[in-house]
């Protein structure tokens, strides 16, 4: 087990103030992802609205015109 000394790395004041600034912009990333959330989920509910009846209307004409879409 003495290989386990090798994977420690010392903490250092600017690893540490590195690593809190990345936490803080992981938390403000996950907010602002979350505020969005609304949005993003109405937006993708509106496109699969328009894809599933843009799949309709082309297996309808699809059948009018004697072919199978």
């Amino acid at each position: 087990m003495k290989w386990k000394r090798f994977l420690r790395w010392p903490s250092t004041p600017d690893g540490q103030e590195a690593a809190e600034s990345a936490l803080r912009r992981a938390k403000a990333a996950r907010k602002e992802a979350e505020e969005r959330h609304p949005a993003v989920t109405e937006a993708a509910g509106a496109l699969r609205a328009a894809r599933q009846e843009n799949h309709f209307a082309a297996r309808f004409r699809a059948s009018i015109e004697g072919r199978s879409a």
